[in-house]
């Protein structure tokens, strides 16, 4: 067995590359919302975006489900070793410390995002977005309040939505923490369940989860977690097995086709998907296999997105390119990555698409003028503000892990250790029996 088997650098590898074509698939259907078809009319070919395995690149359903596939992955590692070295006495401590934990370092640093959105809005850093053409950054941008009242009292509420309806005014792609945190909670949950199976009697558990995630339509959380885990039990099946006399060559095979065949399904586009046959065909079956009112775009996201993690779990030379130490570094920054591109497109990103950009004007029949919105930059232009604003993006985001996302860690671990304390003396306790 390759010792690189036990490396798993390459997860934070895959988070980075996911959390740019996040951004990506942001960008670029607000840019053109044809892209969220498979085509760009009915009886067009597609465009290059569009392509299967290439519209990954704006296929932002599909790149969430893989954030929710890592949730279930990576929470599991640690505990999952610990139990099957039959260390549930350390096991156990350790996850009720990471669900404590957990919780602390996803809202801290959401909430210093969203207050950061605050004050770009109240400064008019939204303007520009809010007068453009282009429709999704208009309904992401929300309007200044009146007062200063006013606007502190809506910035608190928007704060407690964010977790309590998945709603954020100021901030709206951080709909799906909610779902985030639910889902660590619910791999913590299932692990606790789970901490005296065995690796066996886990996997039929997690099988027969997944299946109820299917049937009841929760393809979002409890499908993805479940197939997270599940790998993870699959990882360390593969790190204690025992080496066979399998030709390389069949071995290799395999992984290459789950890996492919994932990145076809995983780009199920969102609009329109009888316009080209490959997706067509998956329309049709989705409907047969899948809830009915399942939201294909995102079921076949998580069914092709699972199939991704497995080939690539199979894939050594796969893993030694997502270890590499750029790749990493994306993956250490992902997280702050995504809490800062949505409000650094609303503001610095329209202020590079619409500032040399004068407004439509058109007479009305009764001699008025009417304002239009503002066209944005086309063809090259784009490209070069693109080449200007991803540097941009990751340069700001390096120092907000460094400077904002790095305190919020401490501050959650301050708040840890006097909540729990260095010594809770729970091997005083004696259980009744």
């Amino acid at each position: 067995m390759p010792n690189n088997q036990r490396d798993v650098r390459w997860v934070e590898g895959l988070r980075g590359i996911t959390a740019l074509l996040i951004v990506t698939g942001h960008i670029f259907v607000a840019l053109d919302d044809r892209l969220a078809s498979p085509a760009r009319s009915e009886n067009s070919l597609p465009s290059l975006l569009q392509l299967p395995i290439i519209r990954l690149l704006i296929s932002g359903r599909a790149s969430l489900s893989i954030f929710f596939l890592l949730t279930g992955f990576v929470n599991s590692l640690s505990f999952l070793k610990q139990v099957r070295a039959a260390s549930q006495h350390t096991a156990l401590p350790g996850l009720a410390k990471s669900s404590f934990r957990r919780i602390g370092r996803m809202l801290l640093p959401a909430t210093a995002a969203t207050s950061v959105s605050w004050v770009l809005c109240h400064l008019g850093a939204y303007r520009l977005a809010k007068r453009g053409e282009i429709a999704w950054f208009r309904d992401l941008s929300p309007t200044p309040k009146l007062s200063l009242t006013t606007a502190i009292w809506d910035l608190l509420y928007n704060l407690w939505t964010t977790w309590a309806k998945s709603s954020n005014e100021y901030d709206r792609v951080q709909w799906n923490l909610f779902f985030l945190l639910k889902a660590s909670l619910i791999v913590y949950t299932t692990l606790l369940m789970t901490a005296y199976v065995t690796p066996r009697g886990r996997k039929v558990c997690l099988i027969i989860y997944y299946i109820y995630g299917w049937m009841s339509n929760d393809v979002l959380i409890a499908m993805n977690v479940c197939a997270g885990m599940f790998i993870a039990e699959l990882f360390y099946d593969q790190v204690d097995a025992k080496p066979t006399a399998v030709s390389p060559g069949s071995c290799k095979a395999l992984p290459v086709l789950v890996l492919l065949t994932g990145m076809i399904i995983a780009g199920y586009p969102e609009k329109n998907a009888e316009w080209c046959l490959w997706s067509n065909y998956l329309e049709i079956l989705g409907a047969k296999i899948f809830f009915p009112e399942a939201e294909l775009s995102r079921a076949w996201g998580s069914v092709g997105t699972t199939l991704m993690l497995l080939g690539i779990l199979y894939l050594p030379p796969l893993q030694a390119f997502l270890s590499h130490p750029f790749l990493v570094w994306m993956g250490k920054v992902s997280f702050s990555i995504f809490l800062i591109h949505s409000f650094l497109v609303r503001s610095v990103f329209c202020w590079m698409l619409y500032g040399y950009s004068a407004p439509v004007e058109t007479k009305g029949e009764d001699g008025t003028i009417h304002v239009g919105r503002l066209p944005p930059a086309r063809g090259l232009n784009v490209m070069i503000i693109c080449c200007i604003f991803f540097p941009l993006l990751y340069f700001t985001g390096h120092l907000w892990a460094v400077h904002v996302e790095s305190r919020c860690t401490e501050l959650a671990q301050w708040l840890e250790d006097r909540m729990i304390g260095q010594d809770t003396h729970l091997d005083r306790v004696v259980i009744p029996k």
